[in-house]
């Protein structure tokens, strides 16, 4: 019998023996009560259960696990009946009772102990039947075990000897195989030593073709070797028959192909395999027959794709060597279809127009490009170059000859372009005689041209598309050069260079005595953003063509050498505009300026500034205006300062040559103020402290003389400390530095020689 089977009763609740006992304790202290009230409350409490009795009813130790309620085991208050004043409590009630528990706590005790050596007793009893029943079951398993591994040696045996037993097998099979293949061949090769013409079922049976094939390439190989001498008339027999069942098999192999039998062509090529010519033979006929009436369509390059797509799951299924069949297949469609198609039509193309000519080839060769990247998913052997080359065999004969017909449409169309615009200006010029100065204006605004700059620019990017897509990368670098040198020739050299010299044969005079005119200036601004055109187009497409090569800096000296020369020019004729326009401010001041300007008669009112100081500052605002629409940049700065220091070395002399009253003082005084205001607005800071200076020797003119060293000293002083603040700012360029020292110390010196004077 299992411990399982055995009841437990119930584990000892301190809580719920600790209630028993409070309530033992309560009955008897009425029972005590009861004694004292009488007899009749003696006998009812004589009648109560006693506590032992009550523990042995108890939920908490009942015999029975399952009939005792639920435990509470959480903080619970006892509450005491009859206990709420000291003078009822009775202490001896309280220490019987616990003496009365103890009692019954020794017996549960005892109890408990004898049932836990039942339980262990038991155990002990299971535990040695346990140990004999796994002892028991591994001496099974051990026995099994060894039954096992004596079962897998005699299979092993067993295995052993029928492998053996398969290869003598096979031995003798194949001993056996090759001596009847030996026997049969032996036969036919007696059969064509006798007779020219053998008959025989296998020859003769289409259904048994292939086994015909199979034996003629055994004789033809057994025939190679033989003597001349003596079987040269067998010899002859088997090649005639061997090329014979190689043709029968080939038309078997096109009826399959006609009929759509897949298998059937699979097995004739895998027949004809080993004949080699006629291998080669099948091939070449899947490739023509799978070709037929395919290109029907418009679009040649679809038809290509479209085709290709179809026949590389065909060849996949009938051919061993697939890849070789498909690069072979794709190489036919190239040389015999597309090259064909590229040929006829650049040939319409080539005669009527070069332009039309070279947009065509260019565009076959991008379509065939993208053609090839999308044959390229296909497996056509391992050579990755295999299409380009393709693409490259199909070109040849165009690409040969291709950079010489580009170079010669290019120089012919940019020859054209300026070609036009010659006889445009020429037309101008015409249209325009007699109006000297209207035809000079328009003859310089037009000489350089944005649209013919355009055209040509945009002529030279197709040609550099065209060379970038059509040169093989190791030429593409000396092709780009040729053709950025027939780009600078045509726009610089034969346009822009040209159109410069004309230019300045019509620049005006350095001391003109109308206002010059000076539409050089839009020259130079048209010359100008076509130079930056030109630049944009070297980066953008010439250098990405000659990457770093040497060729590279080449093209770069090329282009440095031009534009330095270019650039002289237009300095030149900048330099004689600005002559020309400070020369005619020099006409305005002599001839306007009156000597009575600064000596007003004795009480009159000083007018202001002079007219000759209005004509002068409003031309001079004109100028600035027209340079600021002509020129950009440094450039414009450059042009500023020069025209600025210029007007300020005119105008110092000019003023040089009067004498001042105290009234022609302050008229001085106003035109200096107004040529300052005028040149304010060139925003050049040198030129602004040069107009100061002069300013402040003009304050001089309107000194008392007793005060004039003082004010020198003062005005010096100024002039110096403008002068000190204004270094640091040009301080990176020297020659500006010294430039204002000099006027610095011309400036004191005069007006020491004029304080001197004064004195």
């Amino acid at each position: 019998m299992s411990y399982r089977e055995h009841d437990f009763e119930d584990p000892f609740d301190p809580v719920e023996f600790v209630e028993h006992l409070m309530q033992s304790v309560v009955s008897r202290q009425k029972r005590k009560d009861a004694l004292e009230a009488g007899p009749r409350r003696l006998d009812s409490v004589k009648g109560s259960p006693s506590l032992a009795d009550r523990s042995n009813k108890s939920p908490g130790v009942s015999a029975k696990h399952g009939n005792s309620p639920p435990v509470n085991h959480g903080k619970k208050r006892v509450e005491v009946p009859g206990a709420e004043t000291s003078d009822s409590f009775d202490p001896q009630a309280i220490l019987s009772a616990f003496d009365e528990a103890l009692v019954d706590l020794g017996a549960l005790s005892e109890r408990v102990e004898r049932r836990v050596d039942k339980l262990m007793k038991v155990i002990q009893k299971e535990e040695v039947e346990t140990k004999a029943a796994v002892g028991n079951v591994e001496k099974s398993i051990e026995n099994a075990s060894g039954q096992f591994q004596e079962l897998d040696d005699r299979i092993n045996n067993v295995a052993k000897k029928v492998v053996h037993l398969g290869d003598q097998l096979e031995g003798v099979n194949a001993t056996r195989s090759r001596a009847e293949d030996a026997l049969q061949l032996m036969g036919f090769f007696a059969k064509f030593h006798d007779s020219e013409v053998v008959e025989d079922d296998v020859f003769t049976d289409p259904y048994r073709l292939h086994e015909a094939a199979l034996i003629m390439h055994k004789l033809h190989l057994i025939a190679q070797e033989l003597p001349v001498e003596r079987f040269l008339v067998v010899k002859e027999r088997i090649a005639y028959k061997y090329v014979e069942v190689q043709r029968s098999v080939v038309k078997s192999f096109e009826k399959a192909h006609s009929a759509g039998d897949v298998d059937d062509m699979k097995q004739c090529a895998n027949t004809l395999l080993p004949f080699g010519k006629g291998y080669e033979q099948c091939v070449a006929r899947f490739i023509e027959l799978s070709q037929q009436g395919q290109f029907t369509g418009k679009d040649m390059f679809s038809d290509i794709a479209g085709l290709v797509a179809r026949v590389s799951d065909l060849i996949s299924k009938i051919f061993e060597n697939a890849e070789i069949v498909m690069a072979k297949f794709v190489s036919s469609v190239y040389s015999k279809h597309l090259q064909k198609h590229v040929i006829e039509q650049l040939k319409k193309v080539r005669e009527p127009d070069i332009e039309v000519y070279l947009k065509t080839l260019n565009d076959l060769y991008t379509r065939t490009t993208k053609l090839s990247n999308t044959l390229s998913k296909y497996k056509l052997g391992n050579d990755s170059s295999f299409l380009s080359r393709l693409t490259k065999s199909v070109f040849k004969q165009h690409l040969d000859d291709f950079m010489g017909i580009e170079l010669d449409n290019v120089e012919e169309r940019c020859g054209g372009v300026l070609n036009e615009h010659k006889e445009i200006i020429a037309s101008r010029k015409a249209a325009t005689t007699g109006l000297r100065r209207k035809a000079n204006e328009d003859v310089c605004e037009d000489l350089v041209s944005h649209e013919l700059a355009a055209t040509i620019l945009h002529e030279h990017k197709a040609a550099m598309l065209r060379c970038a897509n059509l040169s093989a990368p190791t030429e593409l670098p000396q092709n780009a050069a040729k053709l950025f040198d027939a780009l600078m020739d045509s726009l610089v050299s034969q346009h822009m260079l040209p159109a410069v010299e004309v230019g300045l044969n019509a620049l005006p005079p350095q001391e003109p005595k109308n206002a010059p005119d000076v539409s050089f200036l839009r020259l130079v601004e048209n010359t100008s953003s076509i130079v930056q055109l030109l630049e944009k187009h070297f980066r953008d497409y010439v250098v990405p063509a000659v990457g770093s090569s040497p060729i590279h800096a080449d093209c770069l000296h090329h282009k440095k050498e031009l534009f330095q020369k270019l650039q002289g020019k237009l300095d030149t004729g900048v330099d004689r505009c600005i002559t020309s326009q400070v020369g005619y401010i020099r006409h305005i001041l002599n001839n306007e300026q009156k000597k009575s300007d600064f000596r007003p008669e004795d009480g009159a009112l000083a007018p202001g500034f002079t007219s000759a100081c209005t004509h002068a500052t409003n031309y001079l605002s004109s100028q600035l205006q027209h340079i600021l629409q002509c020129v950009d940049g440094k450039n414009l700065q450059t042009c500023l300062m020069e025209l600025g220091t210029r007007f300020h070395r005119v105008l110092l002399d000019h003023l040089q040559q009067y004498t001042y009253t105290y009234s022609g003082g302050m008229v001085v005084i106003c035109d200096v103020n107004e040529y300052r205001k005028c040149i304010k607005k060139f925003k050049v800071p040198v030129l602004d402290l040069l107009m100061e200076v002069l300013h402040s020797l003009c304050n001089m003119l309107i000194v008392a003389p007793e005060n004039l060293r003082q004010i020198v000293s003062e005005e010096a002083h100024l002039v110096i400390t403008l002068a000190v603040e204004f270094v640091p700012i040009t301080m990176r360029h020297a020659t500006l530095v010294c430039f204002i020292l000099f006027v610095l110390f011309y400036g004191i010196y005069v007006c020491w020689l004029y304080g001197a004077v004064v004195n």
